[in-house]
């Protein structure tokens, strides 16, 4: 009779790192061989979050949908998702007083920033949190908190996030520390959504969304001014941002009450001797 085991988290934390450097090789490559090209951009994420994360997503652990989060929208998401919409406007508020703290100058001032293409905004709305989403929280998410815990797991991966894939003015230590730490702030609440929601489905809405109401803040200043976000200023007014921390703490709350019943992950199915053997390596 054969010993039966419990499997190991696939991907585990060590594994989750080198998954995402390879994205993240991948991606720079595609990316700047296409020399900011719309399509190849768009080619760079489809591979390197969308074909890594599915080649990595045949190995986890059945159910594999279940725990990867690739189950329907549940309508109970769908009022917290919205309430968490504003938390763009508390990133760019940390953007705000990083800089600050730091002695450095915000850029020009988002109002005066070059609204991007339109296949490049449907790209940034749509294409890009779609596969980033299932590569981070769908895929690499479940083998992290299977291994270290929730809280653990999401905050790891949300540190592996922004060390790797901070994206925004890196070239100046403010710069660089404001891009990370919103990144970092963002995946957290990501991850948040994901395990309380069930479904990896609302993270995708919730990232789609703040990045529409970004870019549209972006291309339309005049109707819309909020200083320090798409206007000039160096930092918000209190006034939009009282309603903005409300809006994603009651969100937050309503999101906590659905975690406390949300069952954990799925247990892993015991792996027998045989299954050991049998298994090839991922590449």
């Amino acid at each position: 009779m054969n010993r039966e085991q419990p499997g190991p988290p696939f991907p585990s934390p060590l594994l989750a790192l080198g998954v995402s450097l390879a994205a993240m090789l991948l991606y720079m490559a595609i990316a700047t061989a296409a020399e900011g090209n719309a399509f190849g951009v768009a080619l760079a994420s489809a591979l390197a979050f969308g074909g890594i994360g599915t080649l990595v997503a045949r190995f986890v652990p059945e159910p594999a949908p279940v725990r990867i989060g690739l189950t329907p929208f549940p309508v109970r998401a769908a009022l917290p998702v919205l309430l968490l919409v504003p938390a763009v406007l508390l990133s760019s508020e940390l953007d705000n007083w990083i800089r600050l703290a730091l002695d450095a100058k915000s850029p020009e001032g988002l109002g005066k920033a070059i609204v991007p293409a339109a296949e490049i905004a449907l790209l940034m709305i749509f294409l890009q949190p779609t596969v980033e989403e299932f590569f981070f929280r769908g895929v690499l998410l479940q083998g992290c908190v299977s291994g270290l815990g929730r809280l653990r797991g999401v905050l790891l991966l949300a540190l592996l996030q922004a060390l790797l894939f901070a994206r925004g003015d890196l070239a100046t230590p403010a710069g660089a520390a404001s891009a990370i730490a919103q990144t970092f702030a963002l995946a957290v609440l990501l991850g948040f959504v994901r395990l309380a929601t069930g479904s990896v489905l609302p993270a995708i809405a919730l990232s789609c969304t703040m990045q529409a109401a970004g870019l549209v803040g972006l291309a339309y200043p005049n109707q819309l001014a909020i200083p320090g976000f798409n206007a000039p200023g160096a930092t918000t007014p209190v006034v939009f941002l009282l309603p903005a921390t409300a809006s994603v703490a009651l969100g937050v709350w309503l999101l906590s009450q659905q975690l406390a019943r949300e069952p954990a992950l799925p247990p892993i199915p015991p792996r027998s001797a045989e299954d050991d053997e049998e298994s090839g390596p991922l590449f």
